[in-house]
């Protein structure tokens, strides 16, 4: 079987994390890297020993015919050009989180994506760390029942100011969605259904980023569940991702389980030994096993997850959560 093409355009730090996955899994090959500077593909190529090109153009790069899948991972606000231009080429796409800043970028995206049906999958890449997966199977096999509270937060210290993008508005965006949409997706997953109405507040502290660090967000679910999540650079801390799963037949607290359907002696929780999402160093986060997923989905012709439809969805609730803490009222997801 001939190896998919893979194109990445943007080459911070995220983009080796693609690279390496793409090589680990073998059924991929990096063949072209985009870039506005040299310097980090150069040294990526280098690196990694790999036969591709380098250039500035990704309107060039995605009409190749040896490019299959193209990686998106430039700042947050430049996501939107090269991922309709991929889509409208025809080639499947690997979106870095958050989608977009805007509900219009996004939707721009998913009409392109729609009209050629090509395959994406956004990185909320801890829909593969071993902890979340064992939820969501704990949650397939209804081992907690009526899940009617979820809550996870992203509690990570970032202050890199308005002189790094990701500190600024226009590029970072905001807490939530620079950060925080992590545990925005991973409460949706876990609540099994699309949030409705959202209502936040946002505290502004020291933090020299141009955007408040802090943001906390209540969520209606359309089935009736609550969620709560809370997204913070603010706090002098270690990085913290904190999981509520909350069921009338059983409960989960990060790694403490207490399932008394599955494990009928239960009466206390039990740890469960895995590896947990509890660095926010980009090395730490399974990008292995988003890859393979999605190369399983171009080759078996299957629907991969997260998609682009799919984080729409969490997009939504994060500027949703803006918007409400903007203005000072809950405010419904259909209005974003």
């Amino acid at each position: 079987m001939s190896k998919l093409g893979m194109g990445i355009v943007g080459c911070g730090w995220v983009s080796e994390e693609y690279i390496k996955a793409a090589q680990y899994d073998g059924r991929a090959e990096v063949r072209a890297l985009v870039s506005r500077t040299a310097g980090k593909p150069e040294t990526y190529r280098e690196r990694h020993n790999l036969d591709c090109t380098i250039s500035k153009d990704y309107e060039e790069m995605v009409q190749r015919d040896d490019i299959d899948i193209v990686v998106v991972s430039t700042p947050h606000d430049l996501h939107t050009g090269p991922v309709v231009a991929a889509a409208e080429a025809g080639k499947h796409v690997i979106i870095e989180k958050p989608v977009a800043l805007t509900m219009d970028d996004v939707r721009k995206q998913q009409a392109a994506v729609n009209k050629t049906g090509v395959k994406t999958i956004v990185s909320f890449v801890l829909t593969w760390n071993p902890l979340l997966m064992t939820i969501d199977e704990l949650i397939r096999k209804d081992a907690f029942g009526n899940i009617f509270m979820v809550e996870v937060d992203y509690m990570h210290r970032i202050w890199c100011g308005p002189e790094k993008w990701l500190g600024s508005k226009k590029q970072g965006g905001t807490s939530i969605l620079a950060g925080g949409c992590h545990a925005v997706s991973a409460m949706e997953w876990f609540a099994r259904s699309d949030a409705v109405e959202v209502c936040a507040y946002t505290v502004k502290t020291e933090n020299p980023n141009e955007y408040a660090g802090t943001t906390t967000a209540v969520v209606k679910f359309e089935n009736g569940a609550v969620g709560r999540t809370t997204s913070c650079f603010d706090a002098q801390m270690p990085y913290v991702f904190n999981i509520g799963v909350y069921g009338t037949e059983g409960s989960v607290r990060n790694d403490k389980f207490f399932v008394p359907k599955v494990f009928p002696g239960q009466n206390d929780f039990m740890t469960m030994p895995c590896v947990l999402p509890d660095s926010g160093d980009v090395a730490h986060h399974p990008f292995r096993g988003e890859v393979t997923h999605f190369i399983d989905c171009i080759l078996e012709d299957k629907k991969p997850f997260p998609n682009l439809d799919d984080a729409a969805k969490t997009m939504a609730i994060c500027i949703a959560a803006d918007l409400s803490s903007a203005e000072g009222r809950p405010v419904k997801t259909a209005e974003v």
